[in-house]
């Protein structure tokens, strides 16, 4: 039988695996530097700089309801809600910016809708868009979600959302599309990779 000390050392030898398979650091096309960390309860004003940070557009595609001129209250609210949500798992990202030290650039999340489906959700601020970390933050999710023995993640999107379609084709996974209405649901099957070319 493991003593206490040697099951103490073995579970925070566990912890410290955890928490860097959920930690990531990388660089974008621009050459920033972006750290990835989980969400935490704590991040309700990082999520809050994030939406602050996107523009009419970027929140009609990432919430499906114009969010333009919105009480700062209901932001934080809502911002709230998310940092909250009970059976999800996040990531956050930050980067340095000029004027804004440790700046959050985007947030990813899933809640699970079901044994072995999570619904996913992406959200970058526009000064960062197109430099990867929608797909840094859809990476890490998914490795996450395989861990946690999800099969698939699922989201509906508008049929215009061109850019996650990009970043799924840089998921090493095959994914659905399926219409809906105006909107297309796209199912990423994390038990499935996709076969190499050549």
């Amino acid at each position: 039988m493991m003593s206490a000390k040697l099951f103490d050392a073995a579970r925070q030898r566990g912890l410290v695996m955890i928490k860097e398979r959920m930690s990531r650091t990388f660089k974008t096309k621009k050459g920033v530097t972006v750290r990835i960390r989980p969400l935490l309860p704590s991040d309700t004003p990082h999520l809050v700089d994030i939406f602050e940070h996107m523009s009419a557009d970027s929140r009609y595609s990432r919430f499906y309801q114009p969010l333009d001129h919105v009480a700062p209250e209901r932001v934080w609210r809502e911002a709230e809600a998310i940092a909250h949500t009970p059976q999800q798992v996040g990531f956050i990202a930050f980067a340095d910016l000029p004027g804004q030290p440790d700046a959050p650039v985007g947030a990813a999340r899933y809640v699970c809708t079901g044994d072995d489906v999570a619904e996913a959700a992406v959200s970058v601020r526009d000064d960062m868009q197109g430099q990867g970390v929608g797909t840094q933050l859809l990476a890490l999710l998914a490795e996450e979600a395989r861990a946690r023995d999800v099969h698939k993640l699922t989201a509906l999107v508008q049929n215009s959302n061109k850019a996650i379609v990009r970043v799924l084709n840089r998921m090493p996974y095959q994914y659905e599309r399926t219409a809906v209405g105006a909107d297309i649901e796209l199912a990423l099957d994390l038990t499935a990779l996709k076969q190499r070319q050549g």
